[in-house]
């Protein structure tokens, strides 16, 4: 830990002092320009305090140990962690999010099928949580999502003894243009299978289900949670980023992408399978620990060594985005 303090300490002092003079050259500037460059040396002060927390929370070293940077909040995003700088209290420093992964490496399997039974446990703990949660029950089928039966934008649903079909955005066979639904969150927990298909975009989609989840057609989205107890199936033109979690199997098929960084996990006892099919691609980890990944030729499975891991697996944790609220 010394020689990795040893390390940083002049990488944050060296920041500090670059921040000093440019408030100094500040004061030899004329008044309108004095003003935009100000502004851009704030948001600049601003993003290099908030890195500067990061490393050191990165490096392990302890909260306030440099004075004027801020504070570092962290929680679970789904296979990801979320930390977030903290406004100083007369209101200096920006909010910044940042989004860690954990660095590739090899592990048993005992250790992949813990990571997933806790990504699976939030999961469904965070859908069950939710603000204005409907609680229905039989076999459901929408056509549109009303927005007077969301909570700020955000759809939630508890389904019980029954499957839920979610057909948005129009049928291509008899719509000249097709409508695209545009959803900023929808989550549901489902006693049965889901089916999501149509023309939708999703900002973030959380599904878990006891059945199998499919998701077919032009479906898209930012990012998402899925648990299909009995599988998950991705087809088509969807294209996704986040989470495929699955005690049986998980199959991706036709032109369906997942995005950079992704995980596709089918843990079970026996039988499971994670499939790669036709013109696929998965850009991130695909594991099924227990049995065998199939991948057809034409499929494309870039480097899992490149991609990232959940925050469950035991490896070194790295930045891989960055935000300012």
């Amino acid at each position: 830990m010394k020689s990795v303090r040893g390390s940083v300490l002049p990488l944050v002092l060296g920041i500090l002092l670059v921040l000093s003079i440019l408030v100094t050259s500040l004061l030899r500037l004329p008044g309108p320009l004095r003003r935009t460059v100000t502004l851009v040396a704030k948001e600049t002060q601003e993003m290099y305090l908030a890195e500067s927390a990061v490393l050191l929370k990165l490096e392990g070293f302890p909260e306030g140990f440099f004075a004027g940077v801020p504070s570092v909040e962290s929680r679970v995003h789904g296979p990801w962690m979320l930390w977030q700088t903290v406004p100083r209290t007369d209101g200096h420093v920006s909010k910044f999010q940042f989004l860690l992964g954990n660095a590739y490496s090899h592990f048993p399997t005992s250790e992949w099928m813990r990571c997933a039974v806790l990504l699976e446990h939030n999961l469904h703990e965070r859908i069950m949580r939710a603000d204005g949660l409907r609680n229905l029950s039989g076999t459901r089928r929408f056509f549109r999502l009303d927005s007077s039966d969301a909570l700020q934008g955000m759809f939630a649903l508890n389904l019980s003894a029954g499957d839920l079909t979610l057909d948005l955005g129009g049928n291509e066979a008899f719509d000249v243009i097709p409508k695209r639904s545009s959803i900023h969150s929808f989550m549901a927990n489902v006693e049965g299978d889901v089916k999501i298909r149509g023309s939708a975009h999703f900002d973030t989609l959380r599904i878990y289900a006891t059945g199998t989840v499919f998701l077919q057609g032009r479906v898209t989205a930012d990012f998402v949670e899925i648990f299909g107890q009995a599988g998950v199936s991705v087809a088509g033109d969807v294209s996704l980023a986040g989470v495929l979690l699955s005690k049986q199997n998980i199959d991706i098929s036709g032109r369906a992408k997942l995005n950079f960084p992704s995980v596709a996990i089918a843990v079970g006892y026996r039988g499971n399978r994670l499939a790669l099919r036709g013109k696929s691609i998965m850009e991130g980890v695909a594991v099924a620990p227990s049995e065998v990944v199939e991948r057809d030729s034409s499929a494309t499975l870039l480097d899992s060594t490149k991609a990232f891991m959940p925050f469950c697996m035991d490896s070194r944790p790295v930045v891989f985005a960055r935000r300012r609220l």
